[in-house]
């Protein structure tokens, strides 16, 4: 067994509440994933059987959503958006500047295609779950102080 009991009893609370189980595999596969740190096979599976779906189904679920990760990965992710707003406000300078300051083996810096919805304050980045905005001037210098120190 992968998941802990408690993450299998949230999956399970979180099927009965949609009037159709499937629906719920792709929160589902986030629970697991938050779980386990990343989707195994035996994750994507158990997850599946908890949801009533096939195997494959949530396989293939997991490898479409960039969210869903099937090999372990850096305890830290930083996902920087690469939308036309943060882009035109410096997102791949951001990226650039990052990748050179931040050399952890625990830290994994990603440009995402994925809009982040705050682009009225770009460029913009997400450190795990939080969101960090408007890393500009020393919003930037801040933000990657804190990663180097990592």
């Amino acid at each position: 067994m992968t998941l802990s009991d408690s993450t299998s009893a949230a999956i399970q609370k979180l099927v009965a509440t949609y009037p159709e189980p499937r629906t719920a595999l792709l929160p589902a596969l986030k629970l697991a994933q938050a779980d386990a740190g990343y989707l195994s096979r035996e994750a994507i599976a158990e997850a599946a059987d908890l949801v009533g779906v096939p195997h494959s189904a949530a396989l293939e679920l997991a490898e479409f959503y960039t969210m869903l990760h099937t090999e372990p990965r850096p305890p830290i992710r930083v996902v920087v958006c690469a939308q036309l707003p943060c882009a035109l406000r410096g997102a791949d300078d951001l990226i650039r500047e990052l990748r050179a300051a931040v050399t952890s083996a625990s830290v994994e810096i990603e440009r995402t295609s994925e809009c982040f919805g705050a682009c009225h304050r770009a460029p913009m980045a997400r450190r795990g779950e939080e969101y960090r905005e408007n890393l500009v001037g020393d919003e930037r210098a801040r933000f990657i102080s804190e990663l180097r120190s990592v």
